[in-house]
């Protein structure tokens, strides 16, 4: 793609922004300079013009057309921060530098929405989806889950084919369509796993098959709402025997990013020259870590006998965490919304308000985001959960100034990684629903790691049909894990656990200059309820360790 048409893709494509000729031009000179003067490959500038769209927006708004000299305002003040910035930041020390600058809380109601869209081949801001085909009589959701993932394996070297003297790919994965007239043929199809009439079936836009699963050996956890490839063959009309069935694989997210230019998935654009300062001060700070504590019930006394232990070893040890993430449920019981137990609620809250402030040097330097559990303010139990109110949680942030009451699930981003973090009992949910109990071929196969990848492989928090797990159905894309995070922090009640999930490179990766991005996944159970155990994750390193006191 050149770079006049990485412009137009932007803004027009993208943002929905007409950019006129002088103006096209006019970024091509000056980007132009850039590329030569920074040596710069192609996903990099992406992500400059992104942002150069995104300030435009910002203080345009949504205008039709793109004029000249308000797009070279925005650029001038643009390249005015950024020098001020890189100037500032490289000429001072890692214990001169405000690592608060490079700590974020996204809550998830905030970040972008952003659609596949099969007719442009990108993604693109989207309000209203457009239902086609097969899932007409059903949420929109899974059309745009399905979208998500089949882009994903039209890139995956696994799926494609060369043409006969071509260096172009054609897509190896036939539409369900295809298949009629080939009885007899073997195929590997893909789809969403369903459930009607007593049978099972895959589904994809535009028609749907009975599966035959008596010869299937089945590893690993499949639910209704997957997204499966099914391996078999198509033996009479709308039927498929099928052999095996796996997971989508997982995409490395710096394979995503170079795709689609970088976009702002989170709603909170990181220029591309931060990057390597980002990347160096990650380095610097390699002692910083960050405590998680889940199922905090604040109306048990000794939960918070337990609470002020954890924080005098940290004080003692002059060792203060950076943040410390609190996951409820906040209560030992589900709230209701009466009188007293609001109460009740608003008294646990100033209880740790006022413990946290016994501490000054924790109050002072540490960072604490309240993640809200499913009995948090969750009468319908849908996702996503909105914050706890203000009402209840105002005292403890009038003494804890870096305290943010954020959704369930949430995201933070800490320098160069993006963490995200979901209170919901999945373990059981999967276990409980899965198609099949799986034989496991080896100790390493656990049910929480076949879990744990399941989520990331489905590029999604809930991969259920919504009676299962209902969501709120408009905020569907905020339970997405795609590009794949960093980090996953998945507060079970199942049991502890930590383990890194390996990523597949592209088939346009670098391979020799490359290594294996790994999301690493933990799982902190219940404080209160499963012995007063937490877990602490120190970002450079990327490693996590599992902390217990004594009964």
């Amino acid at each position: 793609m050149s770079l006049t048409q990485m412009i137009l893709h932007q803004f027009n494509t993208i943002y929905g922004l007409i950019i006129r000729p002088e103006s096209t031009q006019y970024l091509e000179e000056e980007l132009g300079d850039i590329i030569q003067r920074n040596n710069l490959q192609k996903n990099n500038i992406s992500n400059i013009i992104e942002e150069i769209a995104n300030a435009y927006i910002k203080q345009n708004g949504q205008v039709d057309f793109v004029e000249l000299e308000k797009l070279q305002e925005v650029f001038k003040a643009l390249q005015i921060s950024q020098k001020e910035k890189i100037r500032d930041v490289e000429t001072m020390t890692p214990e001169e530098v405000d690592r608060d600058k490079f700590f974020h809380v996204i809550n998830v109601f905030d970040i972008p929405r952003w659609k596949f869209s099969n007719e442009n081949k990108g993604f693109i801001r989207h309000d209203k989806p457009k239902v086609i085909g097969i899932f007409s009589s059903k949420a929109p959701v899974y059309s745009e889950r399905f979208d998500l993932i089949n882009q994903r394996l039209k890139r995956k070297s696994g799926y494609l084919k060369r043409f006969t003297g071509s260096n172009k790919f054609e897509n190896k994965l036939p539409s369900l369509k295809d298949l009629r007239g080939r009885e007899g043929e073997e195929f590997t199809i893909f789809g969403m796993l369903t459930f009607s009439e007593g049978k099972y079936q895959l589904e994809d836009r535009d028609w749907q098959i009975w599966l035959d699963l008596s010869e299937c050996e089945i590893h690993g956890f499949y639910t209704e709402g997957n997204f499966i490839l099914a391996k078999g063959r198509y033996i009479e009309v709308q039927k498929f025997k099928v052999t095996s069935i796996e997971h989508p694989p997982l995409e490395d997210p710096d394979d995503t990013r170079k795709e689609f230019g970088h976009l702002d998935f989170l709603g909170i654009p990181n220029s591309l020259e931060d990057e390597e300062i980002i990347k160096r001060y990650e380095r610097e700070w390699k002692n910083t870590f960050l405590v998680i504590i889940s199922d905090l019930w604040l109306d048990q006394s000794k939960t918070l006998v337990k609470l002020r232990t954890i924080f005098k070893i940290y004080q003692d040890e002059n060792s203060i965490p950076f943040v410390f993430v609190l996951i409820g449920n906040f209560l030992s019981e589900p709230f209701v919304n009466t009188e007293a137990h609001s109460a009740k609620y608003r008294a646990a809250f100033d209880g740790l308000g006022n413990l946290i402030a016994e501490f000054p040097s924790i109050a002072r330097y540490s960072h604490f985001v309240f993640v809200p559990g499913y009995s948090d303010f969750c009468l319908n139990g849908r996702s996503p959960q909105r914050h706890i109110p203000n009402i209840y949680t105002s005292r403890l942030k009038s003494k804890i100034p870096k305290a943010v009451f954020t959704s369930n699930p949430c995201r933070i981003k800490y320098c160069s990684q993006e963490i995200v973090i979901f209170r919901e009992d999945i373990v059981y949910k999967i276990k409980r629903n899965s198609i099949r109990t799986p034989r496991l071929l080896n100790a390493q196969e656990s049910p929480e790691i076949h879990v744990t990848k399941t989520l990331l492989q489905q590029s999604h928090l809930c991969p259920f049909p919504l009676f299962m797990k209902p969501i709120y159905r408009d905020y569907d894309h905020t339970l997405r894990l795609y590009p794949v995070p960093d980090v996953l922090i998945l507060a079970d009640m199942y049991q502890d656990y930590s383990v890194d999930i390996p990523m597949s490179r592209s088939i346009n990766s670098n391979l020799e200059n490359s290594t294996t991005k790994k999301c690493h996944c933990l799982n902190p159970s219940g404080f209160s309820s499963g012995g007063y155990k937490w877990m602490v994750y120190w970002p450079w390193s990327r490693k996590s360790e599992s902390c217990k006191l004594p009964s």
